[in-house]
């Protein structure tokens, strides 16, 4: 098959609007028409609708991902491109592996060089330029995000229903069971939410998001988009270290933060050899959705002030050994990080020898 294919995205500008309907119903569209059209990835869900659309149409079978004691389905590239097919439906664009080292429009992008036409679905809270205006809308946080660009070089498809259509929607139990109706209609599906969904999605296919997400913030007495909190972990590279990786973590999502590892090296002047822990806590930071730094420093609890200030750290974690000498002699490792950071919350984690 020569040449690039062509994409389409459904954008909706909520989730329950019909984007995965719309993508599916295009797909039938084009298989009646004698095209070979197959389902590459379909999220599950519970709609009756959707259901009878995507009924007839091959499913290809998802591939499976082993990742931390748990095995996970995900699309398929390389058999959608083996399939032989003329178009790959894909729904959720806006989806990570879960060791989060590709992304699905990365597989999308290499099944279009094959020359297959992909057609997708995602929300405009999704888009990279416009999520942090979306998410201070909602109120939800910030989530998962795509590449304009990627959007852009394809047709665009907006998926925009009168908000009073949606509601109605969502409280026949169309979109979600009847035990999640009241909360979803009291937060996110609002109608001065979705109302302002619509107006920032209606924006960003014109080109105009930006002013328009800011128009919006100020009309609803929002602030800008602030950056998140941020939560560090002070990392040894010795076993006892995942542990404090693993506190801090818990910490991070609790507070909805982001999470930054930091590793210490001393600068003393003596030849370095690498901990022996680092590879291991690098792969277990990019697990837990952090990241992972490795900085030189005079002291290790300098070290980790100077990163903590640097990005305006609200808590920093460290172990605690218990170690009579050591206390004596410098003090712990937390006191003299709260002496140097007397307004951020230091945290230990008791750590066995």
């Amino acid at each position: 098959m020569a040449g690039t294919g062509s994409l389409r995205t459904y954008l909706g500008t909520a989730p329950g609007v019909g984007k995965t309907f719309a993508m599916l119903a295009e797909g039938r569209r084009r298989a009646q028409a004698g095209e070979k059209v197959v389902v590459g990835w379909l999220q599950p869900q519970d709609r009756a609708g959707t259901s009878r659309q995507a009924g007839g149409l091959e499913l290809l079978p998802p591939r499976t991902i082993a990742y931390r004691e748990a095995v996970f389905a995900d699309f398929d590239a390389p058999a959608a491109i083996a399939s032989g097919a003329d178009v790959v439906l894909v729904d959720e664009l806006a989806h990570a592996t879960p060791d989060r080292s590709r992304q699905r429009w990365e597989d999308l992008a290499d099944v279009l060089a094959a020359g297959l036409d992909v057609i997708t679905t995602a929300n405009v809270a999704h888009l990279r330029s416009v999520r942090d205006y979306a998410a201070r809308i909602t109120g939800v946080g910030i989530v998962a995000s795509v590449p304009d660009e990627f959007v852009r070089s394809g047709e665009v498809m907006l998926v925009d229903p009168p908000p009073e259509a949606l509601r109605a929607r969502i409280a026949a139990g169309a979109v979600y069971s009847a035990a999640q109706v009241g909360g979803a209609l009291a937060d996110y599906f609002r109608t001065a939410n979705l109302q302002a969904l619509s107006e920032l999605a209606r924006a960003w296919v014109a080109g105009i998001a930006e002013a328009v997400g800011e128009d919006l913030l100020a009309r609803r007495g929002l602030a800008e988009p602030s950056a998140p909190p941020v939560v560090i972990a002070g990392d040894s590279g010795s076993p006892r270290g995942e542990a404090v990786i693993h506190r801090a973590a818990e910490l991070a999502r609790a507070d909805d933060a982001d999470l930054l590892v930091v590793h210490v090296q001393v600068a003393d002047g003596l030849s370095r050899r690498p901990a022996p822990g680092l590879a291991r806590h690098q792969e277990l930071t990019a697990g837990l959705g952090g990241t992972y730094t490795e900085i030189e420093g005079d002291a290790v609890a300098q070290g980790l002030a100077d990163a903590a200030r640097a990005r305006g750290a609200a808590t920093v974690v460290v172990g605690h050994r218990r170690s009579r000498l050591a206390g004596f002699a410098l003090g712990s490792m937390s006191s003299r990080l709260r002496r140097l950071l007397p307004a951020v919350a230091i945290e230990e984690v008791g750590l066995r020898r």
